[in-house]
C-alpha cells in the first residue's frame, strides 16, 4: 500500500462533535451533497450544501411558495488580486483545491472554513428567528508575510417563482435588478399581477461598502457560460464566471428579463495577521424599503451576533424537552438532536394530509404545541365527505384511500399527549366549506372508510393507499389489507378515546366494528403464513399465488401493531418478516417486479429493486421497528434501527451518498444503483425512526392517563434513560436492565415513591421529576 493511499483511507470524511449537535465533514468532495437545511417560523428555509449552494425559499402561511434562486446559485468567490488565483471557500464551484478544508453543519448554522494562498477563509449562514433572509458572515484572516490584496464576490441569481399564473405571464417577464445605495445591494424588483403576496422581491445587500456589482449574469459569468433554455432565457453557470476568473470587475449592471442576479463585488485589503469582516443578507421584502430596515439589523457585528445567539437558542430550544442516554454514542448523536430536527422539517417541506399527520405525531414527543398545530391544519384539509386531500401544496385531490386513518390516529394521539377532550369540541373548516367539530371531522373520517368497504368488508384501495406506487386501476372493487388493519387500529384507539371521553355508546359501536373487520381479514386475507397486500378479482396481490412480488413488509407489520395477527397467526408473520431482511433494512416487497404488471401500477414500471419495487424502503422499515416492539423483541428492535440508521455499518454513506446525520426514504437493492439512497430529509422515516426508539424501545408513551413506560429493550443494554416533557413537567426516566431481558414488566419508582401500575402521575407543576424504573 503506497503512503499516499494510506493517507487518504487515514483521513476521516466525517465525525460528530462530542455533544453530537453538529458535523464536521473534512472533504468537499461527499459522495453527493450533504446539505443542512435553516429555517425559522416565518417559513424562510435556506438549504446548504458542504459547499455552501443551495436553494433557498419561502412558503406562504397559504402555501404560495417563492423560490428566490435559480438552479441553487449561493456562490461566494475569492481572488487575491496580485496573482489573479482564485478561489471558493468551500471549493465549489470553481474546484480549485484548498487546505484545512472543513464544514461544520449544525443545528443552528453552518460554518465552512479553509485556507488558500495564505488566507484564511470562513463563511457562516444562519436564518434569524424572524425575517424572510439569511444572514452570511464572512471573515478572511492573512495569515502570509506580506500584505493581501482580495476581491471577494457574493453572488446569487433571483428567480422568484413557485404560484400558479396564466400562460405567457412567466415571472422574468416583469422582473429587473438595480443597485441601490441606500440597500447597499443588488435589488431584484417583480410587478407581477398574479402574484398571491408581496414577498416577490429578492435582495443581496452588504454591510461594508460594495466596490462593484452586477445585476445582469450574463456581464458577470460571461455570455458563452449560460445555458439557454426552450423559451430563449438563459440561467447562468458559475463553475468559471469570466469576471472572477479574468481579473476583471463587477460593470455596474443592472437588467431586466432573463438572466437576473446579484452580484456584490468587495476589494479588501489585508496586513499580515489582519482579519475583515463582510456581513452579506440574502432573501426576500415587500419592498426595497423593507430591505433597508431589514440589513439596518445587521449594521454592525455585535448586533449581527445577538441575532445568531437567539436563533441559535431557538433552535435548540425547540428540540430540548426530549433527549436519551443511551450505551450506544452513534444512537445518542442521532436520535438526541438531529432527528427531531429532520422530522420539525418535514413539516417545513411537506404539505400532505397523510405525510404531515405521521410527523405531527412523532413531534408530539417534543413540540406539542407544533404538532397540534399541525394536525389541525390538516383537518382543514379534509372534504366532508371524509377524505383529505393527498397534498394542498401543490394542491392534489387525488383520490387516495388512507387520508381517514391518519386523521382518526393523530387526533387521539393528540388528545393522549394533552389529556384535554375539549379538542374535540373546536371547530375546523372542511377543504370544501363550512366547518365541524374536530370528533365530527373523526367521525366523517371512520364512516368514509365503512362506506368504501368492499365485498370481503376490507377497505377499497382506490387510486393508491399508503404505497403511492400501488395502483391497482383495472379492479375499482379492490380491497387494500394494509389500510384494513390500520383501520382497525383507528377503531381500537378511537374506542378507547371516546371511553375516556364519556360516550361509552360510540365506543361499543367501535369495538364491534374492529371485531367484524378483524374476523373479515383473517376470513379473507390471510394467505397460509402471512397476509396479502390487497384483494381482487383480478388477482390478489402479495400473496403465495401472485404474480411477480409474493409478500409485502407493511401488511405483516400494520397486522401486529393493530392486533390482526393473533394466536397461531402470529409467530408465521413474524417469521416472514424476518425472512425479508436485508443487510441493510426490509424491502417494501419480494420479490421486486421483473417486468411492468399493469394490475399493480407504477412500482412494478421500475427496475427491480429501485424504490417501491422491492427497495429497502427505511420509512416502512420505521413501522417494523414499533412491530418488533409490539412483538416484545426488544434485539430485533435495535437491529433494524441500526440498519437504516445513516451511515450504518454495511451501508456507510461512502456508499449510499446519504448525509450521515439524517435518514433517509431508502436504499436500493438493484445491483447497478445498489445500496444508494434516493433522499434524505423530507422522509416519514425520521418520525417513525424517532417514536421506534422513544416509544417503542424506551417505551415513554403518551396515553389518556398519563404517560405509560413499557420499556423494550435490546438484551444488550443495561442502562438507559430518557427526559421527556409530558403535560407542563418533565420526567428524568432511567431504566435498568441488569438482566439483560428484552421485555421485562416495569417496577417503577417515581421521585422515590413505588408506582402502583405503569402510568406515571401527571404532575402539571413545572418541575423535573426523577422516574426509576428496574425491569423484571
Amino acid at each position: 500500500m503506497s503512503v499516499e493511499t494510506k493517507q487518504a483511507e487515514d483521513r476521516k470524511l466525517y465525525e460528530f462533535t462530542e455533544d453530537g449537535n453538529s458535523c464536521r465533514i473534512y472533504e468537499p468532495g461527499t459522495p453527493r451533497y450533504w446539505y443542512n437545511y435553516l429555517w425559522n417560523e416565518d417559513r424562510y428555509c435556506a438549504q446548504i450544501s458542504q459547499v455552501g449552494h443551495g436553494r433557498s425559499y419561502y412558503l406562504s402561511e397559504k402555501a404560495e411558495m417563492c423560490m428566490i434562486n435559480r438552479d441553487d446559485a449561493r456562490y461566494v468567490y475569492l481572488r487575491d488580486d496580485e496573482n489573479n488565483e482564485c478561489w471558493n471557500i468551500g471549493a465549489g464551484p470553481l474546484n480549485t483545491e484548498v487546505e484545512d478544508y472543513c464544514c461544520t453543519h449544525s443545528i443552528g448554522h453552518s460554518l465552512i472554513r479553509s485556507k488558500k494562498n495564505g488566507v484564511e477563509g470562513s463563511w457562516r449562514i444562519f436564518v434569524p428567528k424572524k425575517g424572510h433572509h439569511e444572514v452570511w458572515t464572512l471573515k478572511l484572516k492573512n495569515t502570509a508575510e506580506e500584505k493581501k490584496h482580495l476581491s471577494v464576490f457574493s453572488a446569487v441569481s433571483f428567480y422568484l417563482e413557485g404560484f400558479s399564473y396564466p400562460r405567457y405571464y412567466e415571472m422574468y417577464r416583469c422582473m429587473q435588478t438595480r443597485f441601490d445605495r441606500k440597500l447597499n445591494g443588488v435589488y431584484c424588483a417583480s410587478a407581477h399581477p398574479f402574484a398571491p403576496h408581496g414577498l416577490y422581491n429578492g435582495f443581496l445587500a452588504s454591510s461594508e461598502l460594495v466596490y462593484a456589482w452586477d445585476g445582469d449574469l450574463t456581464k458577470f459569468c460571461g455570455t458563452t457560460s449560460t445555458l439557454t433554455l426552450p423559451d430563449a432565457s438563459a440561467c447562468a453557470l458559475f463553475q468559471r464566471p469570466d469576471v472572477v476568473m479574468q481579473g476583471r470587475d463587477c460593470t455596474d449592471s443592472e437588467a431586466s428579463l432573463f438572466i437576473l442576479g446579484g452580484v456584490l463585488q468587495h476589494k479588501i485589503t489585508l496586513k499580515p495577521g489582519e482579519e475583515k469582516e463582510i456581513r452579506v443578507v440574502f432573501g426576500i421584502s415587500a419592498s426595497c424599503e423593507e430591505a433597508c430596515r431589514t440589513m439596518e439589523r445587521y449594521a454592525d457585528k455585535e448586533s449581527t451576533e445577538q441575532e445568531w445567539r437567539e436563533a441559535e437558542a431557538y433552535n435548540y430550544e425547540k428540540i430540548r424537552s426530549l433527549s436519551v442516554k443511551t450505551p450506544d454514542e452513534k444512537i445518542n448523536h442521532i436520535m438526541n438532536n438531529w432527528v427531531k430536527k429532520q422530522a420539525d422539517f418535514c413539516i417545513v417541506g411537506k404539505k400532505g394530509v397523510r405525510d404531515n399527520l405521521q410527523i405531527a405525531v412523532g413531534l408530539l414527543n417534543y413540540r406539542q404545541e407544533k404538532a397540534q398545530e399541525e394536525i389541525l391544519e390538516c383537518l382543514r384539509h379534509q372534504f366532508r365527505d371524509g377524505h383529505g386531500v393527498l397534498t394542498w401544496y401543490p394542491y392534489d385531490d387525488t383520490r387516495y384511500s388512507d387520508q381517514p386513518f391518519w386523521i382518526i390516529w393523530a387526533v387521539c394521539e393528540l388528545i393522549k399527549e394533552t389529556g384535554d377532550c375539549s379538542l374535540l369540541t373546536e371547530s375546523v373548516e372542511w377543504q370544501d366549506g363550512g366547518g365541524a367539530s374536530v370528533l365530527e371531522h373523526v367521525k366523517a373520517a371512520v364512516d368514509r372508510l365503512i362506506l368504501d368497504k368492499g365485498k370481503h368488508g376490507l377497505v377499497k384501495i382506490y387510486f393508491a393507499d399508503w404505497n403511492d406506487a400501488l395502483n391497482v386501476t383495472d379492479d375499482p372493487e379492490a380491497e387494500s389489507v394494509m389500510l384494513s388493519h390500520q383501520f382497525c387500529l383507528a377503531l381500537r384507539e378511537l374506542a378507547r378515546l371516546m371511553e375516556y371521553a364519556g360516550d361509552q355508546g360510540y365506543a361499543r359501536s367501535l369495538r364491534e366494528e374492529y371485531g367484524k373487520l378483524k374476523a373479515d381479514i383473517n376470513k379473507y386475507a390471510w394467505d397460509g403464513n402471512w397476509y396479502a397486500r390487497a384483494l381482487s378479482e383480478k388477482g390478489n396481490i402479495g400473496s403465495k399465488e401472485s404474480r411477480g412480488s409474493r409478500i409485502y413488509l407493511n401488511a405483516q407489520t400494520w397486522a401486529v401493531l393493530a392486533g390482526v395477527a393473533d394466536g397461531e397467526n402470529l409467530p408465521k408473520v413474524l417469521e416472514a418478516v424476518d425472512g425479508m431482511e436485508q443487510d441493510f433494512g426490509f424491502p417494501l416487497n419480494l420479490p421486486p417486479y421483473l417486468k411492468y404488471d399493469p394490475h399493480v401500477g407504477r412500482m412494478s414500471g421500475m427496475l427491480p429493486g429501485l424504490f417501491e419495487n422491492g427497495g429497502v424502503y427505511c420509512h416502512a422499515t420505521g413501522f417494523k421497528i414499533l412491530m418488533d416492539c409490539c412483538a416484545g423483541r426488544g434485539t430485533k428492535a435495535i437491529e433494524t434501527l441500526k440498519k437504516i440508521m445513516p451511515d450504518s455499518e454495511k451501508n456507510p454513506s461512502a456508499r449510499s451518498g446519504a448525509e450521515p446525520y439524517v435518514f433517509t426514504n431508502c436504499y436500493s437493492t438493484n445491483p447497478g444503483y445498489y445500496g444508494k439512497s434516493y433522499q434524505s430529509w423530507t422522509t416519514g422515516t425520521s418520525a417513525w425512526c424517532l417514536m421506534g426508539l422513544y416509544e417503542g424501545i424506551m417505551g415513554v408513551k403518551r396515553d389518556y392517563e398519563g404517560l405509560r413506560i413499557s420499556p423494550c429493550f435490546p438484551a444488550e443494554w443495561e442502562e438507559a434513560e430518557v427526559t421527556r416533557h409530558f403535560r407542563g413537567s418533565d420526567y428524568h426516566i432511567v431504566i435498568r436492565n441488569p438482566e439483560r431481558i428484552e421485555n421485562g414488566k416495569p417496577v417503577i419508582l417515581a421521585d422515590g415513591k413505588p408506582c402502583d401500575r405503569e402510568t406515571l402521575p401527571v404532575y402539571g407543576d413545572g418541575r423535573i421529576h426523577e422516574i426509576e424504573v428496574l425491569l423484571r
